[in-house]
């Protein structure tokens, strides 16, 4: 199934909180329907990709009357849809590989798949677990491709990694190995991985502790994992609260040269909800520093959702988030500067009446921005919106 999608560029959007930017007027990645629900649940939040001029966004809809994946890829504003996977295909996610081609992971009832996607279709795919779920890519031109995903394991879910070779148009699956060789105490859920200067960091929300935390681990190769480390950080009252305050969906983001963003929400001020909360490496991944609370002081008292975050290699890391300050929910967004992160803004495309939830963020390597998220009417439709800005010179 394959549609043409378009938008118009509009020159010259610009409020002076994105003076960065010159952004496009935003397109329809899914076209508004009533009864139609969208969702943009990638692992890691890591559902849009960009590589060479081409840009790609995988998410699953019920248009069909059953759950179904998708991708959308060109060169915007022009975007080609595909569908892919078999009936029930849940949270894809999508990693960019080298000369404009992608990979694609999804789970559905026969487990987890992995297939190559360019702007001329999605390619056969690849069975890598017979059972699992929430799986993340990450690329590297030295080691290749390197998936991860949750799989049961007793009453708990393990996270397994493999690394995959690349023939041609498919994927060939390898052995699989557990990211943590110790044993199983609770649920490891919700990977996020990245590839960064010199090897590979994963971040996952881990449950050994008997509340969520977040846990980290990195690798030179993908294959061999060091011992995980906890991230988050709380003091000694706050986590005398129950059995702990709760940390939860990771996202994690490469920046510059061997720095790693790891991004959650964290609820150790318990009475307001969920904060995003970061913290930055300088090792690729092998130490994280302090934390660091991303939204500011306008969002303190409202629950923050659905973080994501992205970096480049110029040394930018951008995150965004959806919350209701203003009444509403919105896509909200913050960036690293040399002294912390900025005020946060919301692009008017993404500030409306309409909900606007679940964002997904990329940037380019020449530092332009990628958004798409979810907006949901007042008369229950549902569609998905892209938005480009272009770095200014």
């Amino acid at each position: 199934m394959t549609g043409r999608i378009a938008g118009i560029l509009l020159a010259g959007l610009a409020l002076p909180a994105w003076a960065d930017w010159q952004f496009a007027e935003p397109i329809d990645i899914a076209p508004a329907k009533i009864g139609v629900f969208h969702h943009l649940d990638a692992s890691g939040r890591r559902a849009l990709a960009v590589s060479a001029d081409q840009v790609a966004l995988t998410w699953e809809d019920n248009r069909s009357g059953t759950s179904r994946c998708y991708v959308a890829i060109g060169r915007p504003p022009a975007l080609r849809e595909f569908r892919f996977g078999q009936t029930g295909c849940y949270e894809p996610g999508i990693a960019a590989l080298a000369n404009s081609r992608f990979a694609l992971i999804w789970s559905e009832t026969q487990g987890v798949h992995v297939a190559l996607v360019d702007r001329h279709g999605v390619k056969p795919a690849t069975r890598i677990a017979a059972l699992g779920g929430q799986g993340v890519l990450a690329y590297r031109p030295r080691q290749g491709l390197i998936a991860a995903w949750t799989q049961s394991e007793g009453r708990w879910q393990r996270l397994y990694a493999m690394r995959l070779a690349i023939h041609g148009s498919q994927v060939a699956a390898a052995t699989a190995k557990p990211i943590d060789q110790a044993p199983l105490q609770d649920d490891q859920i919700y990977p996020a991985l990245t590839a960064g200067t010199t090897g590979l960091s994963i971040a996952w929300e881990d449950r050994r502790k008997g509340h969520t935390t977040i846990y980290a681990s990195w690798s030179r190769d993908g294959i061999s994992w060091a011992p995980p480390m906890q991230i988050n950080q709380g003091s000694q009252a706050q986590s005398n609260i129950g059995r702990g305050t709760g940390a939860m969906r990771p996202a994690l983001a490469a920046f510059g040269h061997e720095r790693i963003a790891a991004v959650w929400l964290d609820k150790r001020d318990f009475l307001a909800g969920y904060d995003v909360y970061a913290a930055l490496s300088e090792n690729d991944g092998v130490h994280f520093g302090a934390n660091i609370k991303a939204q500011d002081s306008f969002g303190d008292a409202i629950a923050q959702w659905h973080a994501a975050a992205a970096g480049d290699a110029r040394g930018d890391v951008v995150i965004a988030w959806d919350d209701d300050r203003d009444g509403n929910a919105d896509i909200w967004l913050t960036w690293l500067t040399p002294h912390g992160f900025v005020e946060n803004s919301s692009p008017p495309p993404a500030h409306s009446p309409a909900s606007q939830t679940d964002p997904v963020v990329a940037l380019s390597p020449t530092g332009d921005l990628h958004l798409a998220w979810i907006e949901r009417g007042q008369d229950d439709s549902s569609r998905i919106r892209y938005l480009f800005g272009q770095r200014r010179p």
